[in-house]
């Protein structure tokens, strides 16, 4: 699963309310370019990516 899916799902589950506004193209494959499209949208948006791409990355080092 690349990093795309995995953060459209989270936004999914953690922005309900935001309906499609978060998410990107799931064959993305880098944080970085997540972190630049959403922002472009809108700077809150952009903060809530950063935020969910870091709990991403902290459930990596958990089972890693």
């Amino acid at each position: 699963m690349t990093i795309a899916r995995r953060y459209n799902t989270e936004a999914a589950r953690l922005l309900p309310h935001m309906a499609e506004d978060p998410v990107v193209d799931p064959a993305i494959t880098t944080a970085n370019d997540i972190d630049e499209i959403v922002f472009r949208r809108s700077e809150f948006l952009g903060g809530m990516a950063c935020a969910i791409l870091a709990m991403l990355e902290q459930q990596d080092g958990d089972t890693a």
